[in-house]
């Protein structure tokens, strides 16, 4: 018989590797019958299109998942943590969102136009997930438009980012996958 659950812990950068060592994660546990996945996940964000693709990911898993904030999840990252409906916070972590933006771009105006509308376009869909799924003061809200914000544990279970204060906990004499 198939052990029913496994123990994962990911800490990164969201990008086309950590999907690569995720989807390899999963998939090999789900091949192996696991009917349901604790995930640690420690991260500082990456890039929105790979972030908006592990939300999908998350949403479209066919197994039970449970996902864990032990310290931080930033930016991307919390677009990615929110795919998930199990999702906890340890009590000293946060959560920090922002505006989409690009470090030091060069180019033409044509190049540049496309960076701006690029931009637009994946806070546009950052602010759809977001809003699918935590329910922020106005205040927050118009914070966000300006600057970063970052959130307690409490503010996240308060605004939905998170549903309940748990630790990552594994049984003793668990094997822990690192993706």
């Amino acid at each position: 018989m198939p052990n029913q659950e496994s123990y994962f812990a990911f800490a990164g950068t969201i990008d086309q590797q950590a999907l690569h060592r995720l989807f390899n994660g999963f998939g090999f546990a789900m091949g192996q019958g696991v009917q349901r996945v604790h995930l640690l996940f420690q991260s500082t964000g990456g890039l929105v299109s790979d972030g908006v693709c592990l939300y999908n990911y998350f949403k479209g898993l066919p197994i039970e998942l449970a996902i864990y904030n032990a310290g931080s999840v930033a930016s991307v990252s919390t677009i990615a943590f929110l795919g998930v409906e199990q999702r906890y916070a340890s009590r000293y972590s946060t959560f920090m969102i922002h505006r989409t933006y690009i470090s030091q771009v060069t180019g033409d105006a044509s190049k540049m136009q496309a960076f701006a509308i690029s931009l637009l376009i994946d806070d546009k869909r950052t602010e759809e997930i977001l809003r699918a799924h935590v329910a922020m003061p106005d205040d927050v809200w118009a914070l966000h438009k300006l600057q970063d914000v970052i959130l307690t544990a409490e503010e996240a279970i308060r605004y939905g980012f998170a549903r309940d204060i748990r630790d990552f906990a594994p049984p003793k004499g668990t094997q822990v996958v690192n993706l």
